[in-house]
């Protein structure tokens, strides 16, 4: 975020750049979801892509590029993924553009992901992984 102060003669006089949230929560620790077996979602993230053929990449952080981080905000954990297997990365820039068939193959894995967390019924944990969806 930018704030701006003007002179009377409407000249930006200053800039201030700020976070547009906090980037740790009220106890100092970092905003961030889990991506490893302490995490049910992320396991059943992994299994889905698998089981659809899809191989899963080493985790990457783009700020402000998904609406992930506003569930973050709310202490709500949250994962961005786009299935996007050999396709330079574009995002937002001129000439961005996805292969017919990986974007077919995209639809396959998000079957598999919806069907997955829909399914998903742990009795082994209080009841607060539910309650985190």
């Amino acid at each position: 975020m930018c704030e701006m102060t003007y002179s009377k003669q409407n000249r930006v006089e200053d800039i201030q750049f700020k976070q547009k949230a906090p980037v740790y929560d009220k106890s100092g620790k970092p905003k961030l979801t889990k991506t490893d077996g302490s995490n049910p979602w992320w396991a059943l993230l992994e299994n889905a892509i698998q089981k659809s053929g899809g191989k899963l990449g080493k985790p990457e952080v783009f700020p402000a590029a998904t609406d992930s981080r506003y569930f973050r905000e709310r202490g709500l954990p949250a994962i961005g993924f786009s299935p996007m297997a050999n396709t330079p990365v574009l995002l937002h820039d001129h000439n961005e553009f996805l292969h017919k068939d990986e974007y077919l193959k995209g639809i396959e894995i998000y079957v598999s992901i919806i069907k997955a967390y829909a399914s998903f019924d742990d009795h082994g944990r209080d009841g607060a992984s539910k309650d985190e969806l």
